[in-house]
């Protein structure tokens, strides 16, 4: 009962996770092209933003690294590769949302700078991760 439960606490946490990193890409490469200062409205969509990542995506990331490291150690997978090679793409997921989390704080801060290029590969490699992270969840092909 407690491995469910933990188990679905770690389903709920990536999914919070994921989609607020999804949100995150989406609303900084939207801003991406523009020309000129940014409006007021975006600048508010920012913020509101920045507030949602601090309340809901840092934490449901915690989460998920609490609740995942949990379940590995109940399941007896410590040593498997799968689960390796999964924390490997987990630890790049987090890093990547470090990066996601200062290209908005710098977008914040200094609203003029247009923002990274590199913005328009953060969303397929997310679902690029989530996928691999999905197929050796699943399959524990080794």
């Amino acid at each position: 009962m407690t491995y469910l439960l933990i188990k679905s606490l770690h389903v709920c946490a990536v999914i919070f996770w994921l989609s607020g990193m999804f949100l995150q890409s989406l609303l900084l490469l939207a801003g991406r092209n523009m020309s000129g200062p940014v409006l007021p409205l975006e600048l508010t969509r920012l913020r509101m933003l920045r507030r949602w990542c601090r309340g809901m995506t840092v934490p449901a990331m915690a989460l998920t690294w609490l609740s995942g490291l949990t379940i590995a150690t109940l399941g007896g997978w410590t040593g498997e590769h799968w689960l390796i090679l999964k924390l490997a793409f987990v630890l790049a997921l987090s890093a990547m949302h470090g990066w996601l989390s200062g290209a908005l704080r710098r977008r914040l801060e200094c609203p003029t700078e247009a923002p990274s290029s590199n913005l328009r590969l953060v969303f397929p490699s997310l679902l690029a991760m989530t996928s691999a992270i999905v197929f050796l969840v699943i399959n524990k092909p080794f």
